[in-house]
């Protein structure tokens, strides 16, 4: 493992958090040479629904944060065979195994692994061979995961695993940053301090007190809020505005 390139990793994640994140440029350079891959995928498996969303790092997939079109029928073969592929549904199988960095090899032999279902029918048409796998915090039923991909050749190595588990604590902070700053990003800033305030435990008159305003005004100013997220109470404003809290 390359420590000074995966400092250099983790200096470049900080500068993405308040910009594009993993599709930074400069994140996805620092990425593919720590984890020479033929893809790198965000992907984001919600299997109680078998549907899920693919964003490609390496090669970027369309404009900027935009996401691959989630085509059902040519990923039905991968629901077929999801949970019975222990290193395809690990994170859900084995909550003791739920944020450990793992590689194909750790589950199978490669004679063991090309005869699997998964592998036959949907990952060799992909001209893909071996993985490895780096958990990601996500919402309760989404699988979320970061995958270095490659085709026949070098396997990855303990040296890559140890990078991906240095780094991975780097790259659920700038998903959590980015999540929170989705939620908020219909509100004025007002709001976002009205609602940072709520989420402190402050009462309207605590909060009317803090801001110089009257607790009516507070009282207007979080109906206007609830109404433009969607939600009916305090707590569920918050939830919405800090979608990160739920992730396991």
């Amino acid at each position: 493992m390359n420590l000074a390139s995966v400092i250099q990793a983790a200096g470049a994640l900080r500068e993405a958090r308040g910009g594009d994140g993993l599709e930074d440029p400069y994140v996805e350079d620092c990425l593919e040479r720590l984890f020479p891959a033929d893809q790198i995928t965000l992907t984001e498996l919600d299997w109680r629904h078998r549907r899920g969303t693919l964003v490609g790092l390496v090669p970027a997939w369309g404009a900027q944060g935009e996401e691959e079109d989630y085509d059902e029928d040519a990923h039905a073969p991968f629901w077929d065979h999801f949970w019975a592929t222990i290193n395809c549904s690990y994170t859900e199988r084995i909550p003791r195994l739920r944020h450990e960095v793992t590689m194909t090899e750790d589950f199978y032999s490669a004679r063991q692994w090309h005869s699997t279902g998964m592998y036959t029918d949907y990952i060799r048409p992909g001209g893909i061979d071996k993985s490895l796998i780096m958990p990601l915090p996500g919402p309760a039923g989404i699988a979320r995961r970061l995958l270095f991909m490659r085709g026949p050749g070098p396997s990855f190595t303990d040296k890559h695993r140890s990078a991906a588990t240095l780094l991975q604590p780097h790259i659920a902070d700038v998903l959590r940053l980015q999540a929170r700053r989705a939620a908020t990003r219909s509100l004025t800033a007002r709001q976002r301090e009205l609602l940072q305030l709520v989420a402190a435990g402050h009462h309207n008159r605590s909060i009317a007190r803090q801001l110089g305003l009257s607790p009516g005004t507070v009282r207007k100013h979080l109906e206007n809020t609830f109404a433009r997220l969607g939600v009916a109470s305090r707590t569920e404003a918050i939830a919405k505005i800090r979608p990160d809290s739920a992730w396991y």
